[in-house]
């Protein structure tokens, strides 16, 4: 096995790589290896490895790279021109202006990388002297093969691709989509970003969503030092939505810095954010938060205003299916377990929910004082039981209560008097699917009913209600529109929230999230490392430190 070029590969890396024809070494043919349009130690995007089978027969006095060249073309002109695996590299490389560099990879391209690069970027004739590019484009012309066409073979065919989140291999036309999501989040961050108010267990995570060509995300311990620094070098302002008030807007607003919230997204991690684990989804709102409907969000407007294509349509059904299957939830939190509730009578879920936290208190309802009462989970259980005296009621402490982390306990006693069971330490997708309907105040896990097929009963106005899929108690200004499940998942998990892996801390789609947390709830080393630290974040907090 032979390569050009200087740098050293890996051969855990043509493990499982099979290329059509005679293209492993082991068949008994050898290998030229050449770097693909990546880095083949690339860190951020798909690395590649052009893998090139050497015809056996005697080719003595013949230089590597012309026997290369000849090769082929020869598989290439024998190949299926209706082949509908080949990708179209080219078209997109130029459409979407691809480049290692406007992607913020700082691995570095060998020299056949550089020249194929180029080549694509700029067409015929922009190869340079002396390389296997140069001979190999020369002879394709006198053969009337478009360089083009050639290419898309090439780097669809002949092309090991490797996934930047697990070494996997890849589809082609998954490779060049990671290279394009890298790219968009390299250049939308191209501020400074200032971070005020998170935890900070959260930095690597926030870090990682906002860091690109703008340099990386400075935090600060006072809204005056954020506010001075993204003043002095142009950057933004990301503030933890909990902490930002009116005072940090007005500062913001009078130094002409330009300011966001964040907060944590629907698909978070495997562990509570009170047990300090660090977030893997981010809401990002530069007018408001999804959880606060007294003032206009983002959310908001993109599910009153935004008119889906029918591959955004299909992209949210297919969210929803792969949810679904890989049960995930927003924490992943709780032992799996089966629940035997007696048939015959209507079986309702009333999640719990931190009481102090600002998605109550910023919230509205036509059922309960959000802004006042002392505990909005023992207010829910009296109307639930109200609502439905002959229903079989199962009432879920929030795991930040349930642990100890947060405000908002209901004495065991006191809920026995309204819920038929209380559901501790249970997996919410576990109980979703045991019971026919869910009642709530604004809890995500209303969100998670929806996308399991639940009814949804809801006595505040979180992001989900107001749009024709719940049985909305409260009337919620400015919203009406029906929009379905699809819509609103594809709306709040694409468009609106910021993923990324939290292994690699790599942006990514929602959808490699679902699939990470599905394989983080299984993991057992990572299950410890979590146990630990939230028993490490309750001993902290009942020392106070």
């Amino acid at each position: 096995m032979e390569s050009i070029g200087s740098k050293p590969f890996e051969a855990r890396w043509l493990r499982n790589v099979h290329l059509p024809g005679k293209a492993n070494s082991d068949a008994g043919g050898a290998l030229l290896i050449l770097e693909g349009p990546t880095p083949h130690q690339a860190r951020r995007l798909p690395s590649s490895l052009i893998l090139l089978p050497l015809n056996d027969s005697d080719q003595e006095g013949r230089s590597l790279t012309s026997i290369a060249c000849d090769e082929l073309l020869r598989q290439f002109n024998k190949s299926d021109e209706n082949n509908t695996s080949v990708c179209d590299f080219t078209g997109t490389w130029r459409e979407r202006s691809l480049s290692c560099a406007a992607a913020g990879e700082t691995g570095r391209l060998g020299g056949d990388g550089v020249i194929l690069e180029k080549i694509l970027a700029g067409g015929e004739g922009q190869s340079e002297g002396g390389t296997f590019w140069t001979e190999l484009l020369e002879k394709a012309a006198r053969e009337q093969i478009t360089i083009d066409r050639l290419l898309n073979w090439v780097l669809s065919c002949r092309t090991a691709w490797f996934s930047p989140y697990t070494n996997d291999l890849l589809r082609p036309d998954e490779a060049i989509e990671i290279f394009t999501l890298m790219q968009e989040h390299w250049q939308d961050n191209s501020v400074p970003g200032h971070c005020y108010g998170a935890q900070y267990w959260n930095h690597p995570s926030i870090n990682a969503t906002f860091s690109g060509k703008g340099g990386a995300v400075t935090f600060h311990d006072t809204q005056e030092a954020a506010v001075s620094a993204a003043r002095t070098d142009g950057g933004r302002i990301y503030s933890w939505a909990g902490r930002t008030d009116t005072t940090f807007e007005a500062l913001c607003k009078r130094n002409a810095v330009p300011l966001s919230r964040i907060e944590d997204g629907f698909l978070r991690s495997v562990g509570l954010g009170a047990g300090l684990a660090r977030g893997a989804m981010l809401a990002v709102d530069d007018l408001g938060i999804y959880y606060d409907p007294s003032r206009p969000s983002r959310l908001e407007g993109l599910l009153k205003e935004y008119e889906l294509s029918p591959a955004e349509r299909r992209r949210g059904e297919a969210l929803i299916d792969l949810i679904i299957r890989a049960r995930v939830s927003k924490y992943n939190f709780g032992k799996s377990q089966k629940f035997a509730y007696p048939a015959g009578r209507e079986k309702i879920l009333v999640p719990g929910q931190v009481a102090d936290d600002a998605a109550i208190r910023k919230s509205r309802s036509a059922t309960i004082d959000c802004a006042n009462t002392p505990n909005v989970n023992l207010d829910l259980l009296r109307l639930a039981r109200d609502r439905h005296p002959d229903a079989f009621l199962v009432f879920k402490p929030h795991p930040d209560v349930e642990t100890g982390l947060r405000k908002g306990r209901v004495p065991r006693e006191t809920a026995l008097q309204y819920a038929d069971d209380i559901a501790e330490d249970a997996n919410i997708i576990d109980l979703i699917e045991a019971v026919d309907t869910l009642e709530t105040f604004s809890s995500l896990s209303g969100f998670e009913a929806l996308l399991r097929g639940k009814k949804v009963c809801v006595h505040g106005a979180p992001f989900y209600a107001g749009w024709g899929l719940c049985q909305d108690l409260t009337e919620i200004e400015g919203r009406g529109r029906s929009r379905t499940l699809p819509e609103l998942v594809y709306l709040a998990l694409v468009k609106y929230a910021r993923t990324i892996d939290p292994v690699s801390l790599l942006p990514c789609t929602p959808e490699f999230l679902v699939t990470r947390l599905a394989e983080q709830r299984t993991d057992k080393r990572h299950l410890l490392v979590t146990s630990i630290k939230r028993h490490s974040s309750w001993l902290g907090r009942k020392l106070g430190i």
